[in-house]
């Protein structure tokens, strides 16, 4: 279907010659880089995509402060907005998966 976000990052990588075909399995992807250490890795990475995960900190009874874990972790050492800052200035593409606790 027309307008789907897998065809428009194929069709990005391929304009700007990060892949050499219109094939969604040339996309290289960075899983879980929800600490300092992973999104640095990641940014400096040749992958074409960084995964991680975001939820409140501190989980049900936590601050609410947005950070970079998947549970059952309910704390990181970066939080979204640094994460961001860390990954504006790439050429990467993100997928940020939004966790809660029920």
């Amino acid at each position: 279907a027309a307008g789907v976000w897998s065809q428009e990052a194929v069709d990005h990588f391929l304009k700007f010659q990060r892949i050499g075909a219109r094939d969604g399995a040339a996309i290289r992807w960075f899983h879980a880089a929800n600490s300092k250490a992973r999104v640095v890795e990641a940014a400096r990475s040749d992958v074409h995509m960084i995964e991680a995960d975001v939820l409140l900190r501190g989980g049900k009874g936590g601050n609410g402060d947005p950070v970079m874990a998947h549970p059952p972790e309910t704390d990181s050492d970066i939080t979204l907005q640094e994460w961001l800052e860390e990954i504006v200035n790439t050429d990467k593409g993100i997928k940020l998966d939004f966790k809660r606790y029920l």
